[in-house]
């Protein structure tokens, strides 16, 4: 879906990109084989054949990096298929730290293969080293909450790639928190833990803090759940996407008036991609 995309491009917005599509430019290597067909005004299509030079070099170094800064937030779950290698998927739970204060409890990271949980007091001290070891994090509403907190709480900057599944998911139509979401999708959590909420979380690590080694073990279940199952929504929201642009790219549009084509070329995966709740 990467080079599926032209928005990374300064003056290339999603109007024009669907409007490369409609002339069969689907890709970066059509564009660069057949600029004429592009139909783009001569100074905008040379920077854009600039730009895709470097991306295809971007692309072969594996510079998540280039097309992070270029490509506008809602444009970065296309990330997701071609830097797979580098990606985490990360998920925060905060509680009563004592004398008034609130702050990171838990911090889960989850690579796709192996979960690790940071837990304050024990090894949260090493969470930074783990942290660097990715380009690509994966949260849910990490924009908001996680990422500022951890850069506020424990001085970690935060310079990755993001994919926020809060706003992707908006904008394939889906809503609310993320235990809502997986209920729309169908995926439950195992007994223990099914249920919870990030209330009870606060209430475990405070029975924790009191001696119920009980609890931590049951708050550390509950994190792993919330970043194990981003996997599954990032995969499944992926996929949807994926699904919806492949059908906006071959949706045929009638030819008028002598072969033009007239009427708005806007189908973005906002619009188009509506789905009912």
């Amino acid at each position: 879906m990467l080079r599926h995309t032209f928005q990374h491009i300064p003056g290339l917005g999603e109007r024009r990109e669907r409007a490369l599509w409609r002339r069969g430019i689907s890709t970066w290597d059509d564009l660069l084989a057949a600029p004429q067909r592009s139909g783009l005004p001569a100074t905008l299509l040379r920077d854009a054949q600039a730009i895709l030079e470097l991306s295809r070099e971007a692309l072969q170094q594996g510079n998540i990096y280039f097309f992070a800064q270029l490509l506008g937030v809602r444009e970065h779950w296309r990330l997701y298929g071609e830097f797979q290698d580098v990606i985490a998927y990360l998920d925060i739970e905060t509680g009563p730290l004592g004398r008034g204060r609130q702050g990171i409890t838990v911090i889960g990271l989850f690579d796709g293969q192996e979960f690790r949980s940071f837990v304050r007091g024990h090894n949260l001290h090493t969470f930074e080293d783990y942290l660097r070891r990715y380009d690509l994090l994966v949260t849910f509403n990490g924009k908001s909450f996680d990422l500022p907190m951890i850069e506020r709480d424990l001085g970690i900057p935060i310079y990755q790639a993001q994919i926020d599944l809060r706003l992707f998911l908006h904008q394939l139509g889906y809503h609310g928190g993320l235990k809502r979401i997986e209920r729309q999708w169908g995926i439950d959590r195992e007994d223990g833990i099914a249920g919870l909420t990030g209330f009870d979380a606060v209430l475990l690590w405070a029975r924790y803090r009191h001696g119920d080694s009980a609890a931590l073990e049951q708050l550390i279940a509950y994190n792993r759940a919330d970043v194990v199952n981003l996997e599954v929504l990032l995969k499944r929201g992926y996929e949807l996407a994926r699904d919806r642009i492949r059908a906006a790219i071959d949706k045929p549009v009638p030819a008028r008036d002598g072969g033009k084509v007239k009427g708005s070329v806007h189908h973005g995966l906002s619009e188009s991609c509506r789905t009912s709740d």
